[in-house]
Protein backbone atom coordinates (compact mmCIF):
# COMPACT_ATOMS: atom_id res chain seq x y z
CA UNK A 1 0.00 0.00 0.00
CA UNK A 2 1.27 3.28 -1.02
CA UNK A 3 1.90 5.49 1.81
CA UNK A 4 0.84 8.98 1.91
CA UNK A 5 2.60 11.91 3.69
CA UNK A 6 1.81 13.01 7.03
CA UNK A 7 1.43 16.45 5.34
CA UNK A 8 -0.43 15.27 2.92
CA UNK A 9 -2.87 13.49 5.46
CA UNK A 10 -3.40 16.60 7.11
CA UNK A 11 -4.68 18.79 4.04
CA UNK A 12 -7.03 15.75 3.18
CA UNK A 13 -8.41 16.04 6.56
CA UNK A 14 -8.64 19.70 7.09
CA UNK A 15 -10.84 19.45 3.68
CA UNK A 16 -12.82 16.95 5.28
CA UNK A 17 -13.76 19.61 7.80
CA UNK A 18 -14.28 22.74 5.87
CA UNK A 19 -16.34 20.95 2.49
CA UNK A 20 -18.00 17.45 3.35
CA UNK A 21 -19.55 17.89 0.50
CA UNK A 22 -16.53 17.43 -1.88
CA UNK A 23 -14.92 14.31 -2.75
CA UNK A 24 -11.13 13.65 -1.52
CA UNK A 25 -9.10 10.89 -4.24
CA UNK A 26 -7.54 8.80 -1.96
CA UNK A 27 -5.06 7.70 -4.62
CA UNK A 28 -2.29 10.18 -4.63
CA UNK A 29 -0.30 11.43 -8.59
CA UNK A 30 2.58 10.47 -9.79
CA UNK A 31 3.55 13.92 -10.90
CA UNK A 32 5.55 13.60 -13.65
CA UNK A 33 8.06 15.81 -15.91
CA UNK A 34 9.76 16.24 -19.05
CA UNK A 35 13.37 16.48 -19.58
CA UNK A 36 15.91 15.92 -16.53
CA UNK A 37 15.75 18.74 -14.39
CA UNK A 38 18.43 19.31 -11.71
CA UNK A 39 17.16 19.53 -8.09
CA UNK A 40 18.96 19.43 -4.97
CA UNK A 41 18.35 16.36 -2.99
CA UNK A 42 21.70 14.38 -2.52
CA UNK A 43 23.01 15.24 1.16
CA UNK A 44 27.03 16.06 2.00
CA UNK A 45 28.30 12.98 2.14
CA UNK A 46 29.78 12.87 6.56
CA UNK A 47 33.49 11.56 5.27
CA UNK A 48 33.69 14.28 2.16
CA UNK A 49 36.61 15.77 3.69
CA UNK A 50 38.88 12.34 4.64
CA UNK A 51 41.42 10.87 2.47
CA UNK A 52 40.16 7.74 0.79
CA UNK A 53 42.77 5.84 -0.41
CA UNK A 54 41.19 2.49 -2.46
CA UNK A 55 43.30 -0.46 -2.24
CA UNK A 56 42.93 -4.17 -2.83
CA UNK A 57 42.47 -5.35 0.72
CA UNK A 58 39.38 -2.41 0.92
CA UNK A 59 37.83 -2.39 -2.28
CA UNK A 60 34.68 -3.66 -0.97
CA UNK A 61 34.01 -1.11 1.84
CA UNK A 62 31.35 1.36 0.51
CA UNK A 63 31.39 5.03 0.29
CA UNK A 64 28.32 6.16 2.36
CA UNK A 65 25.43 8.46 0.30
CA UNK A 66 21.92 9.86 1.44
CA UNK A 67 19.15 11.73 0.16
CA UNK A 68 15.89 12.84 0.38
CA UNK A 69 13.74 11.98 -2.09
CA UNK A 70 12.57 14.79 -4.40
CA UNK A 71 9.15 15.82 -3.69
CA UNK A 72 7.95 16.69 -7.01
CA UNK A 73 7.41 12.93 -7.13
CA UNK A 74 3.74 13.83 -4.53
CA UNK A 75 4.00 11.27 -2.25
CA UNK A 76 6.00 8.67 -0.78
CA UNK A 77 7.08 6.65 -3.95
CA UNK A 78 9.85 3.78 -4.97
CA UNK A 79 12.66 5.18 -6.27
CA UNK A 80 15.99 4.04 -8.18
CA UNK A 81 18.92 5.82 -7.31
CA UNK A 82 22.08 5.02 -9.72
CA UNK A 83 25.11 7.13 -8.94
CA UNK A 84 27.22 9.30 -11.56
CA UNK A 85 30.78 9.95 -10.53
CA UNK A 86 33.12 12.60 -12.59
CA UNK A 87 36.48 13.90 -12.08
CA UNK A 88 35.33 17.50 -13.08
CA UNK A 89 32.74 19.24 -11.74
CA UNK A 90 30.38 20.01 -15.02
CA UNK A 91 30.39 15.99 -15.59
CA UNK A 92 31.05 16.53 -18.93
CA UNK A 93 34.28 17.56 -19.51
CA UNK A 94 36.61 14.43 -19.57
CA UNK A 95 39.72 14.93 -17.59
CA UNK A 96 41.92 12.35 -19.88
CA UNK A 97 40.85 13.40 -23.66
CA UNK A 98 39.35 10.46 -25.39
CA UNK A 99 37.98 8.84 -21.90
CA UNK A 100 34.55 9.39 -20.81
CA UNK A 101 33.80 11.99 -19.07
CA UNK A 102 31.73 10.94 -16.58
CA UNK A 103 30.52 6.93 -15.47
CA UNK A 104 27.08 5.90 -14.26
CA UNK A 105 27.30 2.57 -11.87
CA UNK A 106 24.77 0.05 -13.15
CA UNK A 107 23.74 -1.06 -9.42
CA UNK A 108 20.03 0.53 -8.42
CA UNK A 109 20.19 1.82 -5.20
CA UNK A 110 16.61 2.08 -3.17
CA UNK A 111 16.96 2.94 0.05
CA UNK A 112 18.10 6.64 0.39
CA UNK A 113 19.67 6.06 3.52
CA UNK A 114 21.95 3.50 2.34
CA UNK A 115 23.34 4.40 -1.09
CA UNK A 116 26.89 2.88 -0.91
CA UNK A 117 28.64 2.31 -4.09
CA UNK A 118 32.08 0.02 -3.57
CA UNK A 119 35.50 0.98 -3.67
CA UNK A 120 35.89 -1.21 -6.23
CA UNK A 121 33.31 0.21 -8.45
CA UNK A 122 34.60 3.76 -7.85
CA UNK A 123 37.89 2.92 -8.46
CA UNK A 124 37.38 0.85 -12.08
CA UNK A 125 35.21 4.04 -13.34
CA UNK A 126 38.24 6.84 -11.83
CA UNK A 127 40.70 4.16 -13.64
CA UNK A 128 38.28 3.91 -16.86
CA UNK A 129 37.69 8.06 -16.77
CA UNK A 130 41.83 8.54 -16.92
CA UNK A 131 42.14 5.47 -19.06
CA UNK A 132 44.20 3.61 -17.65
CA UNK A 133 46.03 1.00 -19.44
CA UNK A 134 48.61 -0.55 -16.86
CA UNK A 135 50.38 -0.33 -13.63
CA UNK A 136 52.20 3.16 -14.66
CA UNK A 137 49.27 4.85 -15.11
CA UNK A 138 47.30 4.04 -12.06
CA UNK A 139 46.16 7.29 -10.14
CA UNK A 140 48.02 7.20 -7.01
CA UNK A 141 47.99 11.45 -6.94
CA UNK A 142 44.75 11.84 -4.58
CA UNK A 143 42.29 13.68 -6.58
CA UNK A 144 38.93 15.35 -5.98
CA UNK A 145 35.87 12.70 -7.46
CA UNK A 146 32.44 14.64 -8.31
CA UNK A 147 29.42 12.65 -7.30
CA UNK A 148 25.55 12.96 -8.28
CA UNK A 149 22.30 10.77 -8.09
CA UNK A 150 19.98 10.41 -10.74
CA UNK A 151 16.48 9.18 -9.99
CA UNK A 152 13.55 7.58 -11.35
CA UNK A 153 9.94 6.39 -9.80
CA UNK A 154 10.25 2.19 -10.97
CA UNK A 155 6.91 0.07 -10.56
CA UNK A 156 5.93 -2.90 -8.60
CA UNK A 157 8.31 -4.53 -11.26
CA UNK A 158 11.53 -2.68 -10.93
CA UNK A 159 10.41 -1.24 -13.91
CA UNK A 160 11.27 2.82 -14.49
CA UNK A 161 8.20 5.07 -14.76
CA UNK A 162 8.78 7.08 -17.55
CA UNK A 163 9.30 11.18 -17.03
CA UNK A 164 10.52 10.61 -13.68
CA UNK A 165 13.78 11.27 -13.93
CA UNK A 166 15.86 13.72 -11.73
CA UNK A 167 19.50 14.27 -11.33
CA UNK A 168 20.65 15.78 -7.95
CA UNK A 169 23.06 18.32 -7.14
CA UNK A 170 26.56 17.43 -7.24
CA UNK A 171 29.00 16.86 -4.20
CA UNK A 172 32.23 16.06 -4.15
CA UNK A 173 35.02 13.83 -2.00
CA UNK A 174 38.50 16.05 -1.33
CA UNK A 175 40.85 13.54 -1.76
CA UNK A 176 40.43 9.98 -3.36
CA UNK A 177 42.96 7.67 -4.64
CA UNK A 178 43.56 4.40 -6.15
CA UNK A 179 46.20 2.34 -5.38
CA UNK A 180 45.82 -0.82 -7.43
CA UNK A 181 45.04 -1.30 -11.00
CA UNK A 182 41.52 -1.26 -10.97
CA UNK A 183 40.36 -2.13 -14.54
CA UNK A 184 37.94 -4.29 -16.23
CA UNK A 185 39.24 -7.25 -18.72
CA UNK A 186 36.27 -8.41 -21.10
CA UNK A 187 35.92 -11.64 -22.33
CA UNK A 188 36.66 -13.70 -18.75
CA UNK A 189 34.40 -16.05 -17.01
CA UNK A 190 32.11 -14.51 -14.54
CA UNK A 191 31.16 -17.82 -13.07
CA UNK A 192 27.36 -16.76 -13.65
CA UNK A 193 25.09 -19.76 -15.98
CA UNK A 194 22.45 -19.93 -17.86
CA UNK A 195 20.96 -23.25 -15.90
CA UNK A 196 17.85 -24.90 -17.13
CA UNK A 197 16.24 -27.82 -18.97
CA UNK A 198 18.44 -26.93 -21.68
CA UNK A 199 21.44 -28.37 -20.19
CA UNK A 200 20.37 -30.39 -17.34
CA UNK A 201 20.65 -27.35 -14.96
CA UNK A 202 24.76 -27.90 -15.95
CA UNK A 203 24.26 -30.00 -12.55
CA UNK A 204 26.68 -32.73 -13.98
CA UNK A 205 29.34 -30.07 -15.47
CA UNK A 206 29.42 -27.85 -12.27
CA UNK A 207 28.52 -30.54 -9.41
CA UNK A 208 30.72 -33.65 -11.21
CA UNK A 209 33.26 -32.05 -12.71
CA UNK A 210 31.85 -33.87 -16.53
CA UNK A 211 32.08 -32.60 -19.59
CA UNK A 212 33.22 -29.23 -18.65
CA UNK A 213 33.84 -27.87 -22.23
CA UNK A 214 29.83 -27.60 -22.23
CA UNK A 215 29.96 -24.32 -20.18
CA UNK A 216 31.55 -21.89 -22.33
CA UNK A 217 28.31 -22.38 -23.76
CA UNK A 218 25.91 -21.27 -21.35
CA UNK A 219 28.80 -19.17 -19.06
CA UNK A 220 27.74 -15.01 -19.09
CA UNK A 221 32.07 -13.33 -19.57
CA UNK A 222 32.94 -9.99 -18.19
CA UNK A 223 32.50 -6.95 -20.53
CA UNK A 224 34.39 -3.64 -20.35
CA UNK A 225 31.33 -2.47 -17.38
CA UNK A 226 31.43 -3.01 -14.07
CA UNK A 227 28.86 -5.30 -12.64
CA UNK A 228 27.72 -5.91 -16.78
CA UNK A 229 28.10 -9.26 -18.36
CA UNK A 230 27.42 -10.72 -21.68
CA UNK A 231 26.45 -14.38 -22.91
CA UNK A 232 26.84 -13.87 -26.83
CA UNK A 233 25.20 -16.22 -28.26
CA UNK A 234 22.36 -19.19 -26.66
CA UNK A 235 19.43 -20.54 -28.28
CA UNK A 236 16.17 -21.37 -25.53
CA UNK A 237 13.09 -22.99 -26.87
CA UNK A 238 9.84 -21.67 -25.42
CA UNK A 239 8.43 -23.24 -22.37
CA UNK A 240 11.56 -24.22 -21.28
CA UNK A 241 12.17 -23.57 -17.56
CA UNK A 242 15.36 -22.08 -16.54
CA UNK A 243 17.54 -19.43 -13.91
CA UNK A 244 20.67 -17.64 -13.96
CA UNK A 245 22.86 -18.51 -11.35
CA UNK A 246 26.39 -19.42 -9.87
CA UNK A 247 27.60 -22.41 -9.69
CA UNK A 248 25.76 -22.59 -5.71
CA UNK A 249 22.62 -21.18 -6.59
CA UNK A 250 24.07 -18.25 -4.33
CA UNK A 251 25.18 -15.13 -5.80
CA UNK A 252 23.06 -14.58 -7.95
CA UNK A 253 20.28 -16.92 -7.86
CA UNK A 254 17.75 -15.27 -10.40
CA UNK A 255 14.76 -16.14 -11.43
CA UNK A 256 11.05 -14.17 -12.93
CA UNK A 257 10.07 -10.80 -11.96
CA UNK A 258 8.74 -9.66 -14.72
CA UNK A 259 7.81 -11.01 -17.95
CA UNK A 260 10.70 -11.16 -20.65
CA UNK A 261 9.93 -8.19 -23.45
CA UNK A 262 12.74 -9.67 -26.50
CA UNK A 263 14.96 -6.01 -26.39
CA UNK A 264 14.08 -4.56 -23.38
CA UNK A 265 15.70 -4.38 -19.95
CA UNK A 266 13.49 -6.47 -17.12
CA UNK A 267 14.22 -6.61 -14.07
CA UNK A 268 15.22 -10.50 -12.55
CA UNK A 269 13.80 -11.93 -9.21
CA UNK A 270 16.11 -12.90 -6.43
CA UNK A 271 15.62 -16.53 -5.68
CA UNK A 272 12.05 -15.90 -7.08
CA UNK A 273 10.71 -18.62 -9.98
CA UNK A 274 11.83 -20.50 -12.74
CA UNK A 275 12.00 -18.36 -16.19
CA UNK A 276 9.73 -19.40 -18.88
CA UNK A 277 9.84 -17.72 -22.38
CA UNK A 278 6.55 -17.55 -24.36
CA UNK A 279 8.33 -17.93 -27.75
CA UNK A 280 11.65 -19.49 -28.80
CA UNK A 281 15.03 -17.16 -28.47
CA UNK A 282 18.61 -17.28 -30.45
CA UNK A 283 20.66 -14.60 -29.67
CA UNK A 284 22.37 -12.61 -26.70
CA UNK A 285 22.05 -11.73 -23.40
CA UNK A 286 23.12 -8.79 -21.04
CA UNK A 287 23.27 -9.14 -17.49
CA UNK A 288 23.45 -6.44 -14.88
CA UNK A 289 23.57 -5.76 -10.99
CA UNK A 290 25.49 -6.79 -8.09
CA UNK A 291 23.78 -8.11 -4.66
CA UNK A 292 20.48 -8.50 -5.12
CA UNK A 293 19.71 -6.13 -7.67
CA UNK A 294 19.74 -7.30 -11.34
CA UNK A 295 18.14 -6.99 -14.93
CA UNK A 296 18.79 -8.77 -18.29
CA UNK A 297 18.05 -7.47 -22.00
CA UNK A 298 17.44 -10.78 -24.48
CA UNK A 299 18.78 -9.43 -27.63
CA UNK A 300 17.03 -11.43 -30.63
CA UNK A 301 19.08 -11.81 -32.93
CA UNK A 302 17.41 -10.64 -36.78
CA UNK A 303 15.60 -13.61 -38.25
CA UNK A 304 17.60 -15.07 -41.80
CA UNK A 305 16.80 -17.39 -44.41
CA UNK A 306 18.50 -20.41 -43.53
CA UNK A 307 20.52 -23.08 -46.07
CA UNK A 308 21.80 -20.30 -48.42
CA UNK A 309 25.72 -20.00 -49.31
CA UNK A 310 27.25 -17.74 -47.04
CA UNK A 311 30.76 -17.53 -48.94
CA UNK A 312 32.45 -18.22 -46.08
CA UNK A 313 34.68 -21.17 -45.96
CA UNK A 314 36.71 -24.07 -43.76
CA UNK A 315 39.97 -24.01 -45.78
CA UNK A 316 42.66 -25.84 -44.21
CA UNK A 317 44.74 -28.85 -44.44
CA UNK A 318 41.78 -31.22 -45.13
CA UNK A 319 40.46 -29.72 -48.17
CA UNK A 320 43.74 -28.45 -49.57
CA UNK A 321 42.84 -25.11 -48.22
CA UNK A 322 39.91 -25.32 -50.82
CA UNK A 323 36.26 -23.72 -50.59
CA UNK A 324 34.73 -27.24 -50.63
CA UNK A 325 33.47 -26.38 -47.08
CA UNK A 326 31.07 -23.89 -47.28
CA UNK A 327 28.88 -22.21 -44.11
CA UNK A 328 25.29 -21.99 -44.90
CA UNK A 329 23.18 -19.27 -43.10
CA UNK A 330 21.11 -20.59 -40.43
CA UNK A 331 17.70 -18.66 -39.18
CA UNK A 332 19.13 -16.12 -37.54
CA UNK A 333 21.41 -13.05 -39.02
CA UNK A 334 25.44 -13.68 -38.07
CA UNK A 335 25.07 -17.38 -37.12
CA UNK A 336 26.82 -19.85 -40.01
CA UNK A 337 26.76 -23.26 -39.33
CA UNK A 338 28.55 -26.27 -41.31
CA UNK A 339 27.28 -29.81 -40.41
CA UNK A 340 28.85 -32.92 -40.82
CA UNK A 341 31.97 -31.83 -40.10
CA UNK A 342 34.89 -34.73 -40.06
CA UNK A 343 38.62 -33.16 -39.00
CA UNK A 344 41.38 -35.37 -38.33
CA UNK A 345 44.09 -34.62 -35.46
CA UNK A 346 46.76 -32.27 -35.84
CA UNK A 347 44.87 -30.79 -39.04
CA UNK A 348 45.37 -26.64 -38.95
CA UNK A 349 42.88 -24.58 -41.15
CA UNK A 350 41.62 -20.83 -40.93
CA UNK A 351 38.19 -19.36 -41.95
CA UNK A 352 38.03 -17.52 -45.04
CA UNK A 353 36.13 -15.96 -47.97
CA UNK A 354 37.30 -17.35 -51.51
CA UNK A 355 39.99 -14.76 -51.93
CA UNK A 356 41.03 -14.56 -48.55
CA UNK A 357 40.22 -10.44 -48.27
CA UNK A 358 37.53 -9.27 -46.69
CA UNK A 359 37.16 -12.15 -44.36
CA UNK A 360 40.65 -14.07 -43.09
CA UNK A 361 40.31 -15.25 -39.86
CA UNK A 362 42.83 -17.25 -37.32
CA UNK A 363 43.64 -17.86 -33.91
CA UNK A 364 45.26 -15.17 -31.67
CA UNK A 365 48.82 -15.72 -29.99
CA UNK A 366 48.80 -15.70 -26.20
CA UNK A 367 52.31 -15.48 -24.82
CA UNK A 368 53.30 -16.22 -28.32
CA UNK A 369 51.25 -19.10 -28.93
CA UNK A 370 48.56 -19.87 -30.71
CA UNK A 371 46.06 -22.10 -28.65
CA UNK A 372 44.39 -24.77 -30.56
CA UNK A 373 40.65 -25.85 -31.08
CA UNK A 374 38.67 -27.97 -28.40
CA UNK A 375 35.47 -28.83 -28.77
CA UNK A 376 32.28 -28.01 -27.47
CA UNK A 377 34.62 -24.61 -26.51
CA UNK A 378 33.56 -20.73 -28.37
CA UNK A 379 37.01 -19.71 -30.22
CA UNK A 380 37.75 -16.33 -30.34
CA UNK A 381 38.56 -15.62 -34.57
CA UNK A 382 41.27 -12.86 -35.03
CA UNK A 383 41.55 -10.93 -38.40
CA UNK A 384 44.49 -12.11 -40.12
CA UNK A 385 45.61 -14.67 -37.51
CA UNK A 386 47.23 -17.82 -37.33
CA UNK A 387 46.55 -20.71 -38.62
CA UNK A 388 44.02 -22.78 -36.22
CA UNK A 389 45.15 -26.62 -35.29
CA UNK A 390 42.79 -29.37 -33.80
CA UNK A 391 44.93 -31.81 -31.40
CA UNK A 392 42.04 -34.22 -31.65
CA UNK A 393 39.84 -36.28 -34.34
CA UNK A 394 36.58 -34.21 -34.69
CA UNK A 395 33.34 -34.83 -35.78
CA UNK A 396 29.96 -32.88 -35.84
CA UNK A 397 28.98 -29.55 -36.81
CA UNK A 398 31.02 -25.79 -36.98
CA UNK A 399 28.96 -22.90 -35.86
CA UNK A 400 30.44 -19.43 -36.84
CA UNK A 401 28.76 -16.66 -34.97
CA UNK A 402 29.50 -12.45 -35.70
CA UNK A 403 28.54 -10.51 -32.49
CA UNK A 404 29.51 -6.95 -32.40
CA UNK A 405 32.10 -7.05 -35.18
CA UNK A 406 33.86 -10.17 -33.47
CA UNK A 407 33.75 -13.54 -34.77
CA UNK A 408 33.99 -17.30 -32.84
CA UNK A 409 33.96 -20.58 -33.89
CA UNK A 410 32.44 -23.33 -31.78
CA UNK A 411 32.83 -27.19 -33.07
CA UNK A 412 29.95 -29.37 -31.52
CA UNK A 413 30.49 -32.82 -31.59
CA UNK A 414 27.71 -35.52 -32.42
Amino acid sequence: MKKISIMFAAVAVALGFSACNETWDDNPVLGTHEGDPVLEFLNTPEMANEAVVITEENKNDSFKLTCSQPEQYGYNASVAYNVELSLNEDFTTPAVAEAPASVTLTTNFFNRNAINPTYRSVAEAICKMLDVQGNADIPTKPGKLYVRLRANVVNENGKVIENTAYTSNAVSFESVSVNYLAIITPGLPSGIYVRGDMNGWLNDQLNDGKDLDILSNYEFLTTTEANVYELDYIEIQSGVIFKIADKGWGAPNLGIKDPIVFGEKVALGWKTDNISLTSTFKGSITLSGSGENWSAIFDALEPDTPGQPSGIYLRGDMNGWGTSLEFLTTDVKGVWSLENLSISAGIKFKVADANWTDINLGGAKVDGVVQPILPGVKYSLEKGGENIEITEAFNGNATLTLKAGKYTLTLQPN
